[in-house]
């Protein structure tokens, strides 16, 4: 067996493995965000300190949706995850313990959609429009996660998805 094509393609496999991976948040009420410069599409888009990077993208045709649903990240490993929101409407990407986003939501609506300090949150953004956030998520144990739009009405309208940490 020619053991370049053997290590090559180990390391090919093992650099999509990673580039792909991410790990989730497991801290309540940890908001942070701010805005950068981000990139675009919904694979990840490369390493970030202390963890991979994800992007994940408002529906572009202004339905209440996210354009990506299902994200994979590693498990116990910090991430980064850039939301773009390229409407004039606004929207925000938050990261919650399983089973709390209605509750989340909920409590969200009270604050004009703002989540920070609300019990169940992991990690998320305030709304922004016509631009795009970078919420740090700490390292999260292995499972199933809800992310929402904590926008009021967004959550009920169907903007949410789930993020599985393995």
């Amino acid at each position: 067996m020619n053991t370049h094509k053997f290590f090559g393609g180990i390391a090919l496999a093992a650099a999509l493995a990673l580039s792909a991976c991410g790990g989730g948040g497991g801290n309540e009420g940890g908001t942070t965000g701010g805005t950068t410069g981000g990139t675009t599409g919904g694979a990840a888009s490369g390493a970030a300190a202390g963890g991979a990077a994800i992007t994940v993208n408002a529906d572009p045709t202004g339905q209440l949706k996210f354009a990506e649903t299902t994200l994979t990240g590693a498990a116990n490993q910090a991430l980064s995850v850039t939301f773009n929101n390229p409407a004039a409407l606004a929207h925000n990407w938050v990261l919650v313990q399983p089973g709390q986003d209605q509750a989340v939501a909920e409590a969200a609506m009270a604050k004009g959609g703002d989540p920070t300090g609300i019990s169940g949150v992991i990690a998320g953004g305030k709304p922004i429009t016509s631009s795009n956030e970078t919420v740090q998520v700490p390292a999260t144990p292995a499972g199933t996660y809800p992310y929402i739009c904590t926008v009021p009405g967004h959550y009920q309208a169907g903007m949410k998805g789930t993020m599985t940490i393995q």
